[in-house]
C-alpha cells in the first residue's frame, strides 16, 4: 500500500531546519567548576526529602519482590513480613550471677531477643493487624518535607558560660501542625501512621553456643529445641501495634561539643540533641475535665512525728476531693489512636506448643494472637527532649577501652547554661530561665528551648498559664486499659507526666 502526501504550503528546507532548531535549542548546562571565591558566597537550605505512596515491612529471606496491592511475599506468599533483627548478646554474665548459679537449681541466662515483622503503613484502625498494606500518600508536602541541612547557632554558652558559635547537621521530620487534631476524621496519612511488630525473647544458656540444639534449653531438658514434651515456657512473645502514629516535629542534631568542662571527655567531642516526638490521632479542643482539687481541706488527719533524729510529719486522706473545670485545651482519646501490647495466640497459631517454633528461628509461619487481649494505651503522647545545644548527649568509650558510654552530660553551675535550660512555672514568660516543655499542646518557640519531656496516656487538658498538663481523672476517662481474652475491660484511667527534666544520666554497656 502506497501514501501520497500532498502539502498545500511550500517550505523551503532551511526555513524548516531553521523552525526545528528553534524548538530544540532548550538551555543546556554542565557541571562547571566553582572557585573558592563563589563557593562562599553560596547559600543553601539543605536537601528536602518527600516520601510519597510508601510503607515497608521486614520480609523474609526467601522474598524476592511484593505485590502493590497485597504486600505479600511473591515466593512465599504464605508468611509475609517474617524478616528479623537479632539482638544477641555479648559478653558473660555478672560475677554476681555466676556464683549464684553454682548452686541455683533454676539458673539465670542471658537473653536473645528477635524483632520481625516490623512494618510501617497507613493506619488501617484494626488493632491487631500490624501492616495494613495501605502506602501512605505524602509523609510531608513541599512545603513541609524532611529535611538534611547544615545550620550555625550564634552565642552557645559552653560548659563555663563562653559564648560560641555551634555548627550543627540536623534531620528534621516535618514539622508538628497541632491543628490537625481539632478535625482528626481529616488528618493527612502523615499523622494517621500504623506501626507494628512481633517479638521474642527466649533465656538463653551461656554454655551453648549460638545454633546449639541446647541454646534454650537453660534449667530443662537438652532437647528442649527438638522435643515436643520437653518444651518449657522460657519465652516471652509480644506484638506491638500503634494506630494514628505521627513523628512530625523530630529531629536530630549532631555536633562537637564545646570545651569549658572540667570533665574532659565533654569537651569537643561528638555531641546528640534529639527532640523526640510520637503523638497520637486525638481530639484537641474545648471540654471539660475532672481533676483532684488540691487545694480543698478534705478529710484529713495530721499527726507528729515520733521521738527521733528526723521528727517529720504524717498524714492520711479518707478521700480526695475532685474539681470539674472547662478548659479549651483537651485532648480527647480517639478509638483509632491506640497503642496496643498483646500476648496470648489463638488457638490456630502455628507456634501455640511449640515455645522454640517461630520464623527467626526454624523459618516458621508468623504467630496468630488473640484480637482483643493485651494492654491498650489510648491518647499516648511521648515527646522526649534527650539533651540539646546546652547539654549535649555524648557517645564514648569506657574506661576499660570496649564497652560504650551514653551520656546526658551534667548540667554545670553556670548561670549562662542553666538559664537556657530550666523553666519557671509560675512565670512562663520569664526572662531568666527560656527552658519549656514539650508537648502534643506546645513545644518551644523561637525564644524558648523545648528542654523538658511529656507523656501522657488518655484524656488531658493544658493549662496555658503554667504550661502544665492535667489527667482527667473522671469514671468516663479512657486512658490505660486492660482487656483479657473475651475482650472484658478494665480501664484504669489516664495518666500524665510532665515537665521531665534529665538533669545528668550515664549509660555504660558491660561485657563488650
Amino acid at each position: 500500500m502506497m501514501t501520497a502526501i500532498t502539502y498545500t504550503v511550500n517550505f523551503k528546507k532551511t526555513v524548516l531546519a531553521s523552525i526545528i532548531g528553534l524548538f530544540l535549542s532548550q538551555p543546556c548546562f554542565a557541571l562547571q567548576e566553582i572557585s573558592d571565591e563563589k563557593l562562599s558566597e553560596t547559600t543553601g537550605e539543605g536537601i528536602a526529602l518527600l516520601p510519597t505512596d510508601f510503607s515497608f515491612q521486614l520480609n523474609g529471606a526467601n522474598s524476592t519482590t511484593s505485590t502493590s496491592t497485597s504486600k505479600t511475599d511473591i515466593s512465599d506468599n504464605t508468611n509475609p513480613g517474617t524478616g528479623y533483627l537479632h539482638i544477641i548478646p555479648v559478653g558473660p554474665l555478672s560475677s554476681t550471677i555466676q556464683t549464684y548459679n553454682q548452686t541455683a537449681t533454676n539458673k539465670i541466662g542471658k537473653a536473645d531477643i528477635y524483632l520481625y515483622g516490623l512494618a510501617l503503613s497507613k493506619n488501617d484502625n484494626n488493632v491487631n493487624t500490624r501492616y495494613s498494606g495501605t502506602n501512605i500518600s505524602s509523609w510531608g508536602t513541599a512545603v513541609n518535607p524532611w529535611v538534611l541541612k547544615v545550620l550555625t547557632a550564634s552565642n552557645i554558652p559552653n560548659f563555663s558560660g563562653v559564648n560560641k558559635p555551634v555548627s550543627y547537621l540536623t534531620y528534621e521530620a516535618p514539622l508538628y501542625d497541632q491543628s490537625v487534631y481539632s478535625n482528626p476524621s481529616t488528618a493527612p496519612d502523615d499523622y494517621n501512621l500504623k506501626l507494628g511488630l512481633w517479638a521474642d525473647a527466649f533465656v538463653r544458656d551461656p554454655s551453648k553456643i549460638e545454633g546449639s540444639t541446647a541454646e534454650f534449653c537453660l534449667n530443662g531438658s537438652i532437647d528442649c529445641k527438638t522435643n515436643s514434651a520437653n518444651m518449657r515456657a522460657n519465652r516471652v512473645r509480644l506484638q506491638g501495634i500503634w494506630n494514628g502514629l505521627s513523628i512530625n516535629g523530630s529531629n536530630l542534631k549532631l555536633f562537637q561539643t564545646l570545651d569549658g568542662s572540667t570533665v574532659s571527655s565533654y569537651n569537643n567531642t561528638l555531641g546528640i540533641a534529639g527532640l523526640l516526638r510520637f503523638n497520637t490521632l486525638s481530639s484537641l479542643g474545648a471540654g471539660t475535665i475532672t481533676v483532684a482539687d488540691l487545694d480543698s481541706n478534705g478529710n484529713r488527719q495530721v499527726a507528729a512525728g515520733g521521738d527521733t533524729n528526723n521528727n517529720g510529719k504524717w498524714d492520711t486522706g479518707e478521700a480526695i476531693k475532685t474539681k470539674t473545670l472547662n478548659t479549651s485545651s483537651k485532648n480527647t482519646s480517639n478509638d483509632d489512636g491506640v497503642l496496643r501490647f498483646s500476648t496470648q495466640e489463638t488457638a490456630a497459631s502455628s507456634s501455640l506448643n511449640n515455645l522454640l517454633n517461630t520464623p527467626a528461628i526454624d523459618g516458621g509461619v508468623a504467630p496468630t494472637f488473640n484480637s482483643l487481649e493485651g494492654m491498650y494505651l489510648y491518647n499516648a503522647h511521648i515527646n522526649l527532649a534527650l539533651g540539646s545545644l546546652y547539654q549535649p548527649v555524648i557517645l564514648g568509650v569506657a574506661e576499660d577501652g570496649k564497652n560504650i558510654v551514653l551520656e546526658v552530660t551534667r548540667i554545670p553551675d553556670v548561670a549562662a547554661v542553666y538559664n537556657q535550660i530550666y523553666t519557671d512555672y509560675s512565670n512562663t514568660a520569664s526572662n531568666t530561665y527560656f527552658g519549656s516543655t514539650c508537648s502534643q499542646f506546645d513545644c518551644g518557640s523561637s525564644t524558648r528551648n523545648p528542654t523538658h519531656s511529656s507523656i501522657t496516656i488518655g484524656d488531658v487538658a493544658y493549662d496555658s498559664s503554667t504550661k502544665s498538663i492535667m489527667a482527667d481523672t473522671s469514671s468516663s476517662a479512657k486512658g490505660i486499659t486492660f482487656k483479657d481474652g473475651a475482650g472484658t475491660a478494665v480501664n484504669l484511667g489516664s495518666a500524665a507526666i510532665d515537665g521531665v527534666l534529665i538533669q545528668h544520666m550515664k549509660i555504660t554497656t558491660k561485657g563488650l
